[in-house]
């Protein structure tokens, strides 16, 4: 699964991503966490990309808005987004690109989880797979929400957890977008987990446990407990 990232570097995510406006309340974050209103990238009416803040857990839209204990999931699995009522319309029309410097997960030790911080090698800034949709109901203004497309984890992170996030190529990024491509079958090689050798992933503070703890520190380096060959 992918529930925490980081997103650094934001003064270039207008180059990175090829958007013409980035809002200017954009900060880095370290410990980006469900229902926070983030940045995702969007293909807008007249081709070209906008960055639209988003809240992080998809709200259907058969939910009311502010429905306590509703439905907001902050993931989808690429095996059977095709399928699900929620995300199969989305998959074919509304798909976005989520800005991304590195994420989080946890792998089980004994009697407690450790966690692992994972970077893309020579991509300060990458991007998750992404589904999202824009709800109005009862006369409100439309709530925007999201979630990160998940596959199976490659051999490197396997031993940390059995997901990862699903992350775009640069050179994918441009039909991932396109709102001409609705056919799930060219987009399904996108979805494919990447080599292990595009990654880094090392052990970090458990401090990140905590959504309230920010900074680079959450995600310096410590020494390993087990490697991840074992």
């Amino acid at each position: 699964m992918c529930g925490r990232y980081t997103l650094k570097n934001v003064e270039d995510l207008s180059e990175r991503f090829q958007v013409r406006q980035v809002p200017l309340e954009l900060a880095s974050t370290y410990n980006i966490a469900p229902s926070q209103e983030l940045p995702v990238i969007v293909e807008a009416e007249d081709g070209e990309r906008d960055v639209r803040l988003m809240q992080w857990g998809l709200i259907p839209r058969w939910q009311r808005v502010g429905h306590a204990g509703g439905v907001a999931p902050i993931n989808a699995r690429a095996e059977s987004v095709a399928e699900k009522p929620m995300f199969r319309e989305l998959i074919r029309r509304r798909r976005c690109l989520i800005p991304a410097s590195g994420f989080y997960e946890w792998r089980q030790l004994q009697e407690r989880k450790q966690p692992y911080y994972i970077e893309v090698k020579d991509q300060p800034l990458f991007a998750f797979a992404g589904l999202y949709d824009e709800v109005e109901q009862g006369g409100c203004a439309p709530v925007a929400s999201f979630a990160v497309i998940t596959t199976r984890a490659n051999a490197l992170l396997a031993p940390i957890h059995d997901r990862m996030p699903v992350i775009v190529r640069p050179e994918d990024e441009w039909l991932w977008l396109s709102k001409d491509v609705t056919d799930v079958g060219a987009l399904a090689p996108v979805m494919a987990p990447l080599d292990p050798d595009v990654f880094v992933a090392f052990p970090v503070t458990t401090a990140v446990n905590n959504v309230r703890h920010d900074g680079p520190e959450l995600i310096r380096p410590r020494p390993a407990v087990l490697p991840l060959a074992s």
